[in-house]
């Protein structure tokens, strides 16, 4: 069997490189050396070493996706759903490990440098007769998280409830302080708060933190995470000065587990499982469940002080085996997963279901990292533990990156428009009295029809002159992006000069459709698009309309709008002999045309099946989708015989969407039928025969037949022919 790649080790150790600021660690793979021998490329495996903010245009390109919003409010009775006071924040955020091409390249050229000239087990190239190639590391599974900017559960020293005593400063609770973040709310005394107030209260604890997001992730590192955290007052403030300063609060983790594989290597582990299960109980501390990284310490301190013993043989055909079989215990997880596979059958209950995904830790992710609890069997612990084997064994391996998130103070400093973009203040005393309006586009982008959509919300200051704010949807937003438009809500006595038929809850609207220049009818027969106007308005007026609706669509086919097709024909043609045309026109409702040019399709045999559309952009909101069309059907004749053709009525009809064209039959009432006379035939057919004394006229070459229509009859010049070969 020819030699392949299997897969990145950590056999040979990993190479970080670091290229315009970002970090990118190199694996190679276990079978490099069969791999050149055979005369095949090196394989070297990539994974980024660092996790950085998104940006909406690429790893390096565009906006941060960011965003911090910080809102407050006194909760007054005129507010609706007011409970007190409440402040706090909003913080969205994304985080990528993607990377620039050209840095990646940049990479890969300089880890090719390095090993084309080392002869190391699984990085050395030399003697290469293929250039390396470069690959992403396989990941099983990764695991997201972020540190939290507010106190541990057990929370900061404080005083829910107490008394201050008359003859000291210490402070006498009555009770253990809750959780921040999760704090029994006041008025609650079953839950552990005290009996309402008379005054206003926060409804929302100052350290509450609540980070969405968290947990299992993307295997692929160059996909973007979204988080999203509600906060209370005292995280608020941290990360809005922090995120505007130079450092960032935050730092997100991500831990990968990597498939890696060893080479072939003997594991032996040997140890009593009365001594470990002793050594976990003890280590337990009142501890259920254990996580990964918990079970790793546990398994480390075993092996120095010798309750489990292991060795690790590597094929000593390898250079510098022991090295290798040195950094496979030490560094890898290879040896701990052999051991969990077995302490799985005897000490550990199956892993636990991961109730809260979105406080996982980093370790997380492995088969018992979901929390493993001690069992304990008598006469299954009195049994020794003995592991060994011999294998290329395939296993996964722990890689966690991290980022403090930093970056934003350089962004604001550079443009300093940048803090507008990333930072918001609501103050909520005006809510419910703040005016909303969510505007999305639907349009048929694919058609390229519609260039872009525009509108522009309207809503009076307080001299009553309308202010104006306006956005463009363009096709690459497709239809699910929104665009938002956000006011105060004023009320009438505070605006002077209010234009005429306002009040407060209403704004104007003015929407614009933005057409392209239609293709022309050669370019595509079987696509038309007839455009009356180039920008559509579909709220005409100065102003445009008032209304107040929150939700409004910019909708293209609200403009006047005809879309027919699939146009598709009710019969199939037999042979090329046959044609079928289709003329359409827009009408009234009463059947009248409506003044816009026809359009006219044609199907032959071997293009009957290619589906046909129309559509009609007349920017006229009135304009109702009625239409007419009317058939013809040609059967092409031949040279001695006659061809037929006949045309139907007119076909009325209505409505978008696709439609089955009726075709006449020639005997059907209504229908005109054209057809060469006999007696013409008779008069044709003399003319060609030959006289006494003349040769037969040859046949016409197919091209020049073709060219002259032979197929109907013979014509002037077909006669002519037939009299010049007269002898």
């Amino acid at each position: 069997m020819p030699a392949q790649a299997m897969g990145p080790t950590y056999a040979g150790g990993s190479q970080p490189i670091i290229k315009d600021g970002y970090s990118i660690l190199y694996l190679p793979d276990v079978n490099n050396r069969e791999l050149i021998a055979a005369g095949e490329s090196p394989v070297y495996y990539y994974i980024p070493n660092q996790v950085r903010m998104a940006r909406k245009e690429g790893p390096d390109k565009g906006d941060y996706l960011f965003n911090m919003l910080r809102f407050a409010g006194t909760g007054g009775e005129g507010v609706i759903g007011g409970g007190g006071d409440v402040a706090g924040g909003v913080l969205t955020f994304s985080v990528t490990g993607d990377l620039p091409a050209t840095t990646r390249e940049q990479a890969e050229e300089q880890i090719t440098e390095q090993v084309m000239g080392s002869t190391d087990s699984f990085w050395g190239a030399a003697g290469s007769r293929k250039p390396p190639l470069f690959r992403p590391a396989i990941i099983a599974a990764s695991t997201t998280s972020v540190s939290n900017v507010a106190p541990t559960p057990r929370g900061f020293p404080a005083m829910p409830t107490g008394t201050r005593s008359t003859t000291g400063s210490d402070i006498t609770y009555t009770g253990a302080p809750p959780a921040p973040g999760r704090r029994a709310r006041d008025g609650d005394p079953a839950a552990g708060g005290d009996p309402a107030p008379t005054g206003g209260d926060n409804n929302l604890d100052p350290w509450y933190w609540l980070m969405q997001g968290q947990g299992a992730g993307s295997i692929d590192p160059s996909g973007t995470h979204a988080f999203s955290g509600l906060l209370g007052s005292y995280p608020a403030a941290i990360c809005w000065a922090a995120f505007q300063g130079t450092a960032s609060p935050l730092i997100v983790m991500q831990n990968y587990k990597l498939k890696v594989w060893s080479p072939v290597v003997t594991v032996k582990i040997h140890g009593h499982w009365e001594k470990i299960f002793t050594h976990f109980s003890a280590a337990a501390s009142g501890r259920y469940l254990w996580a990964s990284v918990d079970l790793k310490a546990e398994f480390n301190k075993m092996k120095t002080d010798g309750t489990i013993t292991v060795e690790t043989l590597v094929d000593t055909t390898l250079p510098d085996a022991d090295k290798i079989a040195e950094r496979l215990q030490e560094r890898t997880d290879l040896v701990f997963s052999k051991f969990m596979e077995q302490a799985q059958k005897v000490i550990f209950d199956p892993p636990q279901p991961q109730v809260e995904a979105a406080q996982a830790s980093s370790g997380g992710l492995t088969p018992w990292g979901a929390g493993v609890a001690l069992k304990y069997r008598r006469d299954e612990t009195q049994l020794d533990l003995t592991y060994e084997e011999t294998s290329q064994f395939a296993y996964l391996q722990d890689h966690t990156i991290s980022s403090s998130l930093a970056g934003m103070f350089d962004e604001m400093h550079a443009d300093p428009e940048a803090e507008r973009k990333y930072f918001q203040t609501v103050y909520l005393d005006d809510w419910p009295r703040r005016l909303a309006r969510v505007l999305r586009p639907v349009a048929a982008w694919a058609d390229g029809a519609v260039e872009f959509l525009s509108v522009q919300v309207g809503y009076p200051n307080t001299q009553g002159a309308i202010n104006w704010e306006g956005h463009s949807f363009s096709g690459s937003d497709g239809n699910d992006g929104t665009w938002k438009f956000q006011t105060a809500q004023k009320q009438a006595s505070d605006v002077t000069n209010a234009p005429t038929g306002w009040t407060p809850d209403m704004t104007w609207v003015k929407r614009k459709v933005h057409l392209a220049e239609p293709p022309s009818d050669i370019q595509d027969p079987y696509h038309r698009i007839q455009i009356e106007r180039n920008v559509i308005d579909l709220d005409p007026g100065p102003n445009g309309t008032l209304l107040n609706d929150t939700t409004l669509e910019v909708r293209a086919d609200s403009a006047g709008r005809l879309a027919v097709g699939p146009i598709q024909l009710g019969v199939m043609l037999t042979d090329n002999s046959q044609v079928v045309e289709a003329v359409f026109e827009a009408t009234d409702e009463t059947g009248e045309p409506a003044g816009m040019p026809q359009v006219r399709f044609r199907w032959n045999h071997g293009d009957v099946d290619v589906d046909r559309t129309w559509a009609i952009f007349t920017g006229d909101p009135a304009f109702r989708p009625f239409y007419r069309y009317q058939v013809s059907v040609t059967v092409k004749g031949t040279l001695f015989e006659p061809g037929r053709a006949w045309s139907g009525g007119w076909v009325r009809t209505s409505g978008n969407g696709p439609i089955i064209v009726d075709i006449p039959r020639p005997d059907q009432p209504g229908v005109t039928v054209r057809s060469v006379p006999e007696d013409r035939i008779r008069g044709l057919r003399a003319l060609a025969a030959p006289r006494e004394g003349q040769l037969p006229a040859p046949a016409a070459p197919a091209a020049e037949s073709a060219v002259n229509g032979t197929r109907g009859g013979p014509d002037a010049s077909t006669v002519l022919r037939f009299r010049n070969y007269q002898v």
